[in-house]
């Protein structure tokens, strides 16, 4: 029974690392003009929803010229947030294959930062797109943050972990 426990977790981080890189890879194929409609509408439909929630009564100009500047920092807040799934994955994926205490946070964070680095690559091919190693370094931190997170929610989940109450 423990084999198979242990096959259907290695099986599962497998696929969400792979599954997760292929969601990147599709994202960043998207020619510039695509890639920025997708997220100008994420920001409209944010500021709409804040608007009805706050009843800030924005007019339609007002609403339009604020999506124009929140669709940097969405962009950017977006690549952190995918790179920082990949990094928990790729946290999972060590765990499942046995890599263990730092080498599993260190081996995690190299290769999400080795997978922004050639996703950067990938984007100098995509028209309209282009390779920027400040993404790299965005995407490096957005790595650094969840993995910061994983090891916090650890540390707290041991703290609640009383010797001898059956939960080793």
């Amino acid at each position: 029974m423990r084999n198979v426990k242990k096959v259907l977790f290695r099986t599962a981080a497998s696929v969400l690392l792979a599954g997760w890189m292929t969601v990147i890879f599709l994202f960043s194929a998207q020619p510039a003009s695509e890639s920025a409609e997708v997220s100008g509408g994420v920001a409209y439909r944010l500021l709409c929803k804040a608007d009805e929630f706050f009843q800030m009564e924005l007019m339609e100009d007002e609403l339009l010229s604020c999506t124009q500047k929140l669709d940097y920092p969405i962009r950017k807040l977006a690549h952190m947030s995918e790179y920082g799934i990949l990094a928990l994955f790729s946290f999972l994926f060590f765990a499942a294959f046995g890599v263990a205490g730092r080498r599993r946070y260190l081996s995690a964070l190299a290769l999400t930062a080795a997978y922004a680095a050639t996703d950067e690559f990938h984007q100098l091919f995509v028209p309209g797109r282009a390779g920027r190693p400040g993404d790299v370094v965005l995407d490096t931190i957005g790595a650094v943050v969840c993995l910061l997170l994983v090891r916090a929610a650890g540390k707290i989940a041991g703290t609640f972990m009383e010797p001898g109450d059956g939960s080793k």
